[in-house]
């Protein structure tokens, strides 16, 4: 966690601030400060920046030259840099209106600053503040992962060490999981393996969960987790459908921020004890994985709504599982092998879909009444079962559902 760009204006050193342009990039994080005086021509230093920081500058490299300046806000954007603070004095008098709007074109904020205010005295106090925070961070994150994944006892009073954070956790609350769809295919297919490049998916990724909850009022706790962030949520009607909105709104932004990127949301259910959010993180993550389990991605799914996926992962010996759907499934599996008719468990999985209509599994598949007709008849022999008897119906469609567990 760090403090963002406009925390800095809450700084004793930095009251004398003025923002000039990028006040739509207000939100950035910043992760430490730079000078951008190390080199005689400040350019030079551009290639040393990691994304995060805050670059100051006298202009004792630039003089008034603008262009120059320009050239520097389009490297800090362009190495996602949070910001740029000049010192005005006796090397840059004054920032022009051409600079100001490529700023403000980037979202780069840029500020000036008096010269009497010593950059020594900035620099320290923007360093203690994201130091502070960290640590903060470290305290939350160590409390919060104690309620999900600690064995022993919570200590003290969990909602009063919440509230001590700023975080109103009394009442029914749940957990809700917000993952990246396919994190690792993603990477393959941009072909991204290093480590600055993954780490800055993420942070842009926590960032937009961030700024979209704060957005809709919801100051909720979060921790990370792989590739998923994890927040804790009151379960009070307008908790809930401000959370669903602002859900919403983070797969929007995500895709237009994040090229080829999606993710997918669980919801466990409320409790009233904070020991109970365990189960509501499991019940989260078997919310996203029956959404996978369909083949589906982009989606927000409650636990409460996933029917019989909730009960068959609860199942932790796959053998049961494996032995019913092969009692259940497994000589039409075989046939299928070997079949030169087509995929009968494809034909027999939509028929039940379908609430064994013939015509609309046969407008689906593509397929001829008659040649449909057969197809069901041969499985019904393959199965020794009779599919207009519920009890029959009913044991397959368990199977089916196994079947794509197993998978």
């Amino acid at each position: 966690m760090s403090i963002s760009v406009k925390d800095i204006f809450k700084l004793d050193s930095l009251k004398k601030l003025n923002l000039l342009a990028g006040e739509a990039g207000l939100e950035k994080g910043i992760e430490w400060i730079y000078v951008a005086e190390c080199f005689e021509n400040p350019l030079d230093g551009i290639k040393w920046l990691q994304g995060g920081e805050i670059i100051f500058i006298t202009g004792v490299g630039i003089k008034n030259n603008m262009d120059m300046l320009i050239k520097l806000i389009e490297g800090i954007s362009e190495k996602n840099g949070s910001g740029l603070i000049v010192n005005i004095g006796p090397y840059i008098n004054e920032v022009s209106e051409e600079v100001i709007k490529i700023a403000d074109k980037l979202e780069l904020p840029l500020f000036t600053l008096p010269w009497e205010v010593k950059l020594v005295e900035v620099s320290r106090e923007i360093s203690n503040a994201i130091v502070l925070s960290r640590i903060e961070e470290n305290s939350l994150t160590h409390f919060l992962s104690n309620i999900l994944f600690g064995d022993g006892e919570l200590e003290g009073d969990a909602i009063e060490k919440a509230a001590y954070f700023g975080y109103n956790l009394a009442g029914e609350c749940c957990i809700c999981v917000i993952d990246i769809d396919g994190f690792e295919r993603y990477l393959k297919l941009k072909k991204l393996e290093d480590e600055i490049s993954i780490s800055r998916i993420k942070i842009t990724f926590r960032k937009i969960v961030q700024d979209i909850l704060e957005k809709h009022a919801l100051k909720v706790p979060i921790i990370d987790k792989d590739d998923a962030v994890i927040l804790f949520n009151r379960s009070e009607e307008n908790c809930m459908k401000r959370l669903q909105n602002a859900l919403k709104e983070i797969q929007e932004v995500i895709k237009r921020r994040i090229d080829g990127l999606s993710v997918s949301v669980g919801i466990g259910n409320p409790y009233r004890d904070l020991k109970m959010m365990k189960q509501s993180l499991n019940e989260a993550e078997l919310a996203i994985d029956s959404a996978k389990c369909q083949g589906l991605d982009d989606t927000i799914t409650q636990y409460k709504d996933i029917g019989i996926y909730g009960l068959l992962f609860n199942i932790k010996n796959k053998n049961v599982l494996e032995n019913y759907y092969l009692d259940a499934l497994g000589s039409i599996s075989n046939s299928d092998d070997k079949n030169k008719d087509g995929n009968l468990l494809k034909i027999l999985e939509t028929y039940l879909n379908e609430n064994c209509s013939i015509t609309v599994t046969a407008e689906k598949l593509f397929l001829h009444r008659n040649t449909l007709k057969y197809k069901i008849k041969k499985i019904e022999e393959l199965l020794e079962c009779d599919l207009h008897n519920f009890d029959d119906c009913m044991k397959i469609k368990i199977a089916l559902y196994i079947n794509k567990i197993l998978k």
